[in-house]
């Protein structure tokens, strides 16, 4: 059985700046790693919930739909917005696009500017996910 988290992990850390941050324990699934410095950035993809089924034939599911939150912190206020138009080009070529939604914020508690968005796709027909 496939999965779309590692592969995507996979794709995207073949940027070597993902890259980087991926060495440094800042690019994590589900919950940014709580002991990593303040001053790193991180980058954390959550999936929405499970996979969906669609494209039915034959009353069977030929393909899945994702749905997964990419969090980018930073303590610059321009590298979330550099790191998400790279993790947007490097989607699209998974067949992911931007959903609308999200959050652009400055955390004033954790002194980090936070640029989180929704990327949506699926997968090709009749892989097993």
């Amino acid at each position: 059985m496939k999965d779309m988290l590692n592969e995507l992990i996979e794709e995207l850390a073949t940027d070597s700046e993902i890259q980087e941050i991926q060495q440094n324990e800042g690019f994590k699934s589900y919950v940014r790693y709580d002991e990593l410095p303040k001053d790193k950035t991180s980058i954390t993809i959550i999936p929405s919930g499970p996979p969906e089924s669609v494209g039915f034939a034959s009353n069977d599911s030929l393909s899945k739909h994702f749905i997964f939150q990419v969090s980018i912190e930073a303590i610059q206020r321009d590298v979330p917005k550099k790191l998400q138009r790279k993790v947007e080009q490097i989607l699209k070529t998974k067949g992911f696009y931007q959903m609308s939604g999200g959050l652009d914020e400055y955390f004033s508690t954790t002194k980090r500017y936070v640029d989180a968005r929704f990327y949506q796709g699926n997968s090709q027909l009749y892989d097993d996910y």
